[in-house]
């Protein structure tokens, strides 16, 4: 493979072993960026740099960050970079004190961007990656489509409420709330600091899609992934519930919504990008994996639930599900503002499964 020339410009990626993370990097190095990555533990960085990034060895550099709580823990690694992505964030639903979830996430911006501050006048933006469940609240429309403009509040109070009152609260609304937490944090800084750089923020719905290095067990999958692997190795016989509003969007553009805030700081600064394609309901997942693995024995694996069920787009003569639109009824959410504005086409969600079980086929 031919190695693409230095662009001479180098930023920094938090959390760079994380799904996103690693696959925004891969998209980076081949642009020609000088990667630098912080991770909690190097070793954990391995696999990528014996893999994917092992073309690229003279232009990443790991730092290892045990705790990014810590006041100065980003300083040497921000220190003189033209552009930062704040990637890393807990995302461990097991977790259940406020405190190890939300206090962490906000702390986390806060050190990040404290340390932006300091990087030094080069420093053109900082992306951080958030994500659609600070956009998303309920509302009483069932048809309500979520767009930027829409700011998520009741899981924050909510926990708040919980830590006041000496309860636990779920994994899942602790992830919401240390979203919108440090969503807050990030917009404050902003406007108190009002710093010579961009801040902008890309925030993802469900993500899935090929990543950059497969897992060496199936436990390993992340959250997002999970589902689709249960789904395609047969691990379920059961189609589970759609994560959050089922809303989509393949881990390549989300990557791109990335890079393209920060080529673009003049535009991006002080914007949030929803990155979603669109509808990715489990049942069309299912429906798409046994039709494209038809007349093989993983489609004789995978679960049938209820074909068509919940979704726009099955055809019922064939079995193939040729589009997967939201149904009557469901709520909505719009990444139409980042594909227009950046000028690309979201990667469909038929086509992203189809591509995200074709990298999980070694580990049947």
């Amino acid at each position: 493979m031919a190695i693409p020339k230095s662009n001479s410009k180098t930023v920094l990626v938090t959390g760079i072993n994380g799904y996103i993370a690693s696959v925004l990097t891969d998209l980076l190095l081949s642009k020609g960026y000088t990667v630098r990555g912080t991770t909690r533990k190097s070793a954990s960085v391995e696999a990528l740099l014996k893999g994917p990034f092992a073309p690229f060895q003279d232009r990443v550099k790991i730092y290892e960050v045990p705790d990014m709580t810590v006041s100065g823990a980003f300083d040497e690694a921000a220190k003189g970079v033209d552009g930062i992505f704040h990637t890393a964030s807990p995302i461990n639903f097991s977790l259940t004190r406020y405190e190890d979830f939300v206090d962490v996430a906000v702390a986390g911006n806060e050190t990040l961007l404290a340390s932006a501050l300091k990087s030094g006048p080069q420093l053109k933006a900082v992306v951080v990656t958030s994500s659609v469940i600070a956009v998303i609240d309920p509302k009483e429309d069932p048809e309500y489509t979520y767009t930027e403009k829409d700011f998520a509040s009741v899981a924050l109070a909510k926990a708040q409420k919980d830590k006041e009152a000496g309860l636990s609260t779920p994994g899942g609304q602790l992830y919401a709330a240390s979203k919108t937490a440090a969503d807050r944090t990030m917009w404050k800084f902003r406007e108190t600091h009002k710093p010579s750089f961009a801040i902008s923020t890309v925030n993802p719905s469900v993500v899935i899609g090929p990543p950059v290095s497969l897992v060496s067990n199936p436990s390993h999958f992340n959250e997002t992934l999970r589902p689709i692997w249960d789904i395609f190795s047969g691990s379920t016989k059961t189609i589970g519930p759609n994560i959050g509003s089922g809303s989509f969007v393949d881990v390549r553009d989300v990557a791109y919504e990335h890079l393209w805030a920060l080529e673009n700081p003049s535009k991006s600064d002080g914007e949030r990008y929803i990155a979603c394609e669109g509808f990715g309901p489990l049942q069309a997942a299912a429906d798409i994996l046994r039709y494209s693995y038809k007349g093989t024995p993983i489609a004789d694996k995978i679960p049938v639930g209820n074909p068509g069920e919940g979704y726009v787009g099955y055809n019922k003569e064939t079995g193939e599900v040729e589009d997967v639109k939201y149904p009557t009824g469901k709520v909505r959410v719009d990444g139409s503002k980042a594909e227009k504005a950046m000028g690309f086409k979201y990667i469909s969600f038929v086509q992203s499964v189809k591509e995200t079980a074709k990298a999980m086929e070694p580990l049947l």
